[in-house]
Order: C-alpha cells, then sequence, then structure tokens
C-alpha cells in the first residue's frame, strides 16, 4: 500500500470515528429531550446512542474506556443481582427485573460521551426545555379538561347498569376526547341506534390511563331525545387530580421534577447575580417547576426536593448560623406539607389510618419479615408479583392492590437480599462523596454555571435517596433513567476536573 493510500485509510477511519460520535451526541441530546415526555422515545434514544458507543469501541479499542470511583461498586452490585436472579425460586420472573438492573450502563454510556463542561450544560438545557414542554402540556389538561367526570349515577341510568361509578372518568368516548358534557350530548343525539357506545372508564376517581377498561353501553337503552337531565348521573368535566404530565403515574412525575429542580435550584444558587435578569430567569424556573411538583401532590417528593434545596444551602453557604436554621427550616417545610396535603388531599404527611400509609406500614411490616426467612439472595425479582399467594401480605388481603414494598431498601432487601443491598448502598455512598468532592472542586475553579450544575447534581441525588426510604424509586424506569444520565454526567464532570488538575 503506497502512502496515498494509507492517507486515504487513515482519513476514512477518522471519518467514520467522527461519524459515529455525531450520532451517539446526537441520541444523548434526543434523551434529554424525550425523557420527560415519553419512556418509549428515551430507551430508544439511549439503545441508539449506546449501540453507536459500542461500534465506536469495537473500532478504537485502546484509550478509551476511563476508570471512575463508581466502577467496582457497580460491578459488585451486578454480580450480587446476577447471583439472586440465578438463584431464585422463579428465575425466568427475575431476569425480566435485570433489565432494571441493567440500565445502570446507561451512566457509562453518558460519561464517556460527554467530552466538556459546555455540552453538560447544552444537555441539561435541553432536558429543562423537555420539562417545560411536560409542564405546558400538564397546564392545558387542567385548563382544558381530560374527559368527562361521573358524579351519584342513579341505579336505574344506564351507565349505572353498565357498570359506572361514582367519580369514574371517562377519557375517551367512541376513541374520541370528549371534554365538555354538551359536547357528549351531541355525540349521543348524533349517535345511531343500534351501535353500541364505548367508554374508556378510569374508576375511583383516578385518571391514570394505564388503569382505563373498556365499557359498552347499549345505544338502545340512552333516552332520546338525550339531554343531560335524563342520563341520570352528574356529568361534568373532568381535571387531573394530580400532575402527571405524560407520564402514566404521578409519583414518577414528581419523582423526576425533584431531580430537575435540584439542577434548577443549584444553578440560582451559584449565580453571582442572582436579582439582575439571568438570576430572575433561573429563579422563574425553579418556581415553575415548583408549582408542577406542588401540583403532582406527592408528599415524600416534596420533603425530598426540601432536603435537597437545604443539602445544596449547606455546601454554598458557609456562615454558621445559616446552616444552624437549616434544620429549623426543614421542620417548617414539613409542616407546611402536612398543612397543605390535609388541604388538598385530606391526609397528613403521615397517617396510619389513611390508605397510602397503611398500606406502606403493612408491607414493610411482612417485608421486614420475608428479609429475615430469605436473607442471603433474597426470593429473586418479580417473584412476589409471579406467585403473591405464596406469600401471605396483610396489605394485598386488606386493600386488595398487588404492589411493590414502597420502599428501595426493603424491596432490594426482599428481592435481592441483604448483600445485594449493602452492595447498592455503598454504590450510592461512593457516588455522594464523589458529588461532594465535584462541588468542592468546582467552587475552587470560578466557573458558576459548573459550581451550580455539580450542586444540583448532589441536591438532586440527596433528595432521591431520601425519597427512595418511602418509594421504590429505584424500580421506576423513568426515574432510573434521568438518574442514571445525570450520574453519567458527574462521573464525566470529575473526569474533566481531574484532567484539568494534571
Amino acid at each position: 500500500m503506497d502512502h496515498g493510500q494509507q492517507v486515504d485509510v487513515k482519513t476514512g477511519f477518522h471519518r467514520s470515528i467522527e461519524g459515529l460520535d455525531r450520532v451517539i451526541t446526537a441520541f444523548l441530546f434526543v434523551f434529554a429531550l424525550v425523557q420527560p415526555l415519553s419512556i418509549a422515545g428515551t430507551e430508544i434514544a439511549y439503545a441508539c446512542a449506546a449501540l453507536a458507543w459500542l461500534a465506536r469501541l469495537a473500532i478504537v479499542r485502546r484509550g478509551v474506556l476511563q476508570s471512575s470511583p463508581l466502577d467496582l461498586p457497580i460491578l459488585v452490585y451486578l454480580l450480587l443481582c446476577t447471583i439472586s436472579t440465578l438463584l431464585a425460586p422463579l428465575p425466568a420472573s427475575s431476569w425480566e427485573g435485570m433489565r432494571k438492573v441493567s440500565l445502570v450502563f446507561v451512566l457509562l454510556v453518558v460519561a464517556h460521551n460527554i467530552p466538556s463542561v459546555r455540552r453538560a450544560k447544552e444537555l441539561v438545557a435541553v432536558l429543562f426545555f423537555g420539562v417545560l414542554v411536560s409542564i405546558a402540556y400538564t397546564g392545558w389538561n387542567y385548563a382544558a379538561g381530560i374527559g368527562l367526570r361521573v358524579y351519584e349515577p342513579q341505579p336505574d341510568s344506564v351507565f349505572y347498569r353498565a357498570g359506572i361509578h361514582d367519580k369514574d372518568l371517562f377519557l375517551r368516548v367512541d376513541d374520541r376526547f370528549i371534554r365538555t358534557p354538551q359536547e357528549f350530548v351531541k355525540h349521543l343525539e348524533a349517535k345511531p341506534r343500534g351501535e353500541p357506545l364505548r367508554l374508556w372508564v378510569v374508576h375511583y376517581g383516578s385518571d391514570v390511563a394505564k388503569d382505563a377498561v373498556t365499557f359498552i353501553v347499549p345505544t338502545e337503552a340512552l333516552p332520546r331525545p338525550v339531554s343531560l337531565d335524563m342520563l341520570g348521573a352528574r356529568i361534568e368535566g373532568g381535571r387531573p387530580y394530580r400532575a402527571r404530565g405524560f407520564y402514566s403515574h404521578y409519583v414518577s412525575y414528581a419523582e423526576v421534577l425533584q431531580l430537575i429542580i435540584a439542577l434548577a435550584f443549584g444553578y440560582w444558587l451559584s449565580c453571582r447575580h442572582r436579582w439582575a435578569p439571568a438570576g430572575l430567569g433561573l429563579a422563574a424556573l425553579v418556581l415553575v417547576f415548583g408549582v408542577a411538583l406542588g401540583a403532582t401532590l406527592t408528599r415524600a417528593s416534596w420533603l425530598a426536593a426540601s432536603f435537597s434545596c437545604s443539602v445544596q444551602i449547606w455546601f454554598y453557604v458557609r456562615r454558621r448560623w445559616v446552616r444552624a436554621v437549616l434544620p429549623a427550616l426543614l421542620l417548617l417545610a414539613a409542616a407546611g406539607t402536612n398543612m397543605a396535603m390535609r388541604h388538598w388531599r385530606g391526609v397528613g404527611v403521615f397517617d396510619p389510618r389513611e390508605g397510602s400509609s397503611g398500606y406502606r406500614l403493612l408491607m414493610w411490616r411482612d417485608g421486614l419479615r420475608l428479609i429475615r426467612e430469605h436473607p442471603w439472595f433474597g426470593l429473586g425479582m418479580h417473584t412476589i408479583d409471579a406467585a403473591w399467594w405464596k406469600f401471605d401480605l396483610a396489605a394485598y388481603r386488606l386493600y386488595g392492590l398487588r404492589s411493590h414494598f414502597h420502599s428501595t431498601p426493603i424491596q432490594l432487601a426482599v428481592e435481592l437480599g441483604l448483600p445485594a443491598l449493602a452492595a447498592w448502598m455503598a454504590l450510592m455512598g461512593v457516588y455522594w462523596v464523589m458529588l461532594a468532592r465535584l462541588v468542592k472542586r468546582a467552587s475552587e475553579q470560578g466557573d458558576a454555571m459548573l459550581y451550580g450544575l455539580t450542586l444540583g447534581l448532589l441536591g438532586g441525588t440527596s433528595g432521591f435517596l431520601v425519597s427512595s426510604v418511602v418509594h421504590y424509586n429505584f424500580g421506576d424506569s423513568l426515574v432510573v433513567l434521568l438518574f442514571w444520565f445525570l450520574a453519567g454526567m458527574a462521573v464525566a464532570l470529575r473526569r474533566r476536573q481531574v484532567t484539568m488538575a494534571v
């Protein structure tokens, strides 16, 4: 091969690498944009970025993979999860749970493909934009409505006989979105006799689309002419009870918003001129995100966000008196949350007589029992889901609802065993310490935006860990995808700091 051919080969090689880098970068931006909007879009963006990165690794094998303090804890955690899965009584069900465990690889893809602090800031900006789109959609749902709410159907009404209950929500009528009673009446009048009415209904005052079931109502049973007074029920436009954006559940939305608020608050806190236009813009961003979080009416996430901001203030402010009053401010936030929840949900921060708290207490009690019975490798992931009748769970019997243990530590210990729980706690501990050191180094570099970003990562992680005590947020793919994305960003920022120090 002559010199010209060698040059052509090298040029083609470099072009291939540059092309893959552009593909990876593009999908990371897509990931940041759609994460608040679509779980399917987020997973596709991650998969495409990961495949492009693996292709790049196959071409460039040396000097690409770089170590981080999280490598060993991640490896130990994955190994113990795999062992628990292999020893599970229902390995097939448990292997299904490994899909969520494997999301930790998001960290590696992100960490190795953010080449600069500027790129990290750009990704956060795109993430903020995606969240604002979801908040705008949520606001539109409150303004325009999400369907029709049925109140007090009479026993002799066609809806009652079809199985419609008080406070049920019609999300769709014959595959149409109908948001006003008048529009519903017009639709019924125009419907030919003999053609059944199909209702997509969510029971028990909920508005979660995944819980909807289809009801068939014979049109012959409908009064003619149709009027609201003759339908035997009070029908009004439905509004969301709790904000959930594009997600199927408000808790997932609240957990994501808690992480996002931490980033925005970190930016504002580190801003040199907080009351200048840029600072006021960041304050407005924090306020908008905070209102959206408030609309989820999720107690744990409210308190986690308060704790997240307190952690950031602790690291940012050097005055002892400010740090001294932070515990009092947290107690004040808890009292305010308690009052707000009693006003809007009719429950306090913790009330054993309330359904959600009562369910948690029963699940935690049975979870501790199962941990004592299977301490080393647990029962395996999804084993209880697949064979729930074998485990005599009091909450299942009393509430008739089959769910998880509503606590990440308890869930991990029940399904994977105490060694895997210890490995997870070690991983989280090492990560938190890494973030704390990252904040210290960023404060010394004089880049306010970088400092704010690291503060936000530390605060959001702290809030996430606090919330995990009463939420199984580590089992929610929507939240975990964002958590590992931000963790990968933190590892990339640390690598940049280490390089600059050298």
